[in-house]
Order: structure tokens, then sequence, then C-alpha cells
């Protein structure tokens, strides 16, 4: 059942139930229900007014109903939060009108800026640039003061940033981005059938690491061999960490029974 505003103003103003007790029966949060009560009005104290102006109800009906204005426009001019004029409109009983209902303010409908006008927004948005010299290619341009101080290396365009990577790409020894280790690592487990063959290890994660039983660092050799890999979960590849060669004798017996 959806919580529509008859029910809303069922359980919360005739059956007197609390917005916990609501947002339990429904599954929804309390922030949404009051949220909820608040846009449709429904509240079970009166609201006390003030000798403020959006307090008077006979000016804020001329402001809302006879002069159309949105309850934004009217925060706007007293310098209040939208939040207080919207409460004392639903308050007051009146509908909320919708976007194309209202006055959101004077548009400028197609009124040009004087020239004064235009330098200032000019002056305006140059205020905060200063020249910087591309990392690359050591031309001039200007940019943003705040991004000058977030980076050291700045680039002119897209351009000169690819140019630079390409000349200071750095090589990884790391062989896990080969495509040969990534088939090595596919054909352990192909063979161990994607399980973990640690012994006494019944774990059936699919989190799971090629495991190189001869340290690959120090045994560069046998790097690739299909006999020097085996597949461990992800709990007993980090329980070898740093302690590789004590593992080698059982995992290299367990590998050799596969293979018989």
């Amino acid at each position: 059942m959806d919580l529509t505003k008859e029910i809303l103003y069922q359980k919360y103003m005739i059956e007197n139930q609390t917005v916990s007790e609501i947002a339990l029966e429904f599954g929804i949060s309390k922030t949404k229900i009051k949220g909820l009560l608040r846009r449709n009005g429904y509240r079970k104290s009166e609201l006390k007014l003030s000798n403020n102006l959006y307090d008077d109800k006979e000016w804020l009906y001329e402001q809302y109903i006879t002069l159309n204005k949105g309850y934004t426009v009217i925060a706007n001019e007293l310098g209040v939060s939208y939040t207080t004029i919207l409460t004392r409109i639903l308050y007051f009983g009146w509908k909320v009108k919708g976007h194309n209902d209202i006055d959101k303010a004077s548009p400028r409908l197609g009124k040009k800026h004087t020239q004064t006008a235009l330098e200032k927004i000019k002056k305006s948005r140059i205020k905060h640039r200063v020249n910087v010299t591309c990392y690359f290619c050591s031309r001039v341009f200007e940019r943003v003061n705040s991004s000058y101080m977030r980076s050291e290396k700045l680039f002119c365009n897209y351009q000169c940033y690819k140019e630079y990577l390409k000349e200071n790409r750095v090589e990884t020894e790391d062989i896990t981005d080969s495509a040969e280790y990534k088939e090595w690592r596919k054909k352990v487990y192909m063979r161990d059938g994607y399980r973990c063959k640690m012994p006494k290890c019944h774990s059936d994660s699919r989190d799971i690491a090629a495991h190189h039983i001869y340290p690959k660092k120090r045994f560069p050799e046998k790097c690739f061999d299909l006999q020097n890999g085996i597949t461990l979960c992800r709990k007993c590849h980090e329980k070898t960490f740093g302690k590789e060669e004590q593992f080698i004798d059982a995992l290299v017996r367990v590998v050799q029974r596969m293979n018989d």
C-alpha cells in the first residue's frame, strides 16, 4: 500500500500515530515522513505566529495570491528561508502553486547589459586568472588561479598531456601486467578447477589467486612453469606472504598428486 496524502492525513491527524509508527508501518525513513508532513501542511499543534511581516495573513495573501509571487521570491525579498514562507502558506490553507503558476522574479526579457556592466563582468571573470607555462611545450597560457594552485604540472591542452605521458612512461617490472602471466594464471585456475588447493582448506570461495610455489623473484626461470603454480583462496594466499618457503614442500606434493 502506497502512502498517499489521504492515508498520511488519516494516520497522523485522525488516528494520532507518531512519525516513527508510520515510518515503521510503510518501511519509509522518518526524515521522509517529516518531509511529506511539512509539504502537505499537516501539523498537530498550531503554528506560533509573531509580529513578523510574513506572519501577517493579509499581507502574505496579497503577495502570494494577488501579486502571484512565488514563495522563494517572497523569502528572498524578506531575507528569510523559503521554508519559513512555505510553512505559513500551508498553515493558512493555500494551495502550493507549481513552477509554471508563479512569478519566478522579474526576467530580463532580452534586455542588454550596458557597456559598463559588460566591462565589470569581464573584469570579474579574469580577475582570478594567472599566466602559467605549459609543463611540456613551455607555451604560456591563462589558467584559473584555483587550478594553478592545485597542481605543479599544468598543460596547455590534452594533446600536450598525452605526449608528456608517452615520453615519460615508466615501464613496470611487475610481470602480473603481462599477457604471458595472465595466460599462465588461466591455465593454473583451469587445472585446479578454480578452487583453493591448500591442504586442509575446504573453501569454495571464488576469490582466488594464482600462487607461485617457488617465489618468482628468487626463481625467475620457474615464473611461467605450470608446475610452479597453484590456486589458493585469498585467505590462504595472504597466509603465505613473507613465508613462501615454508609452504614449498607441502604445495609441491599437492601438485604432484594432481599430476599422478
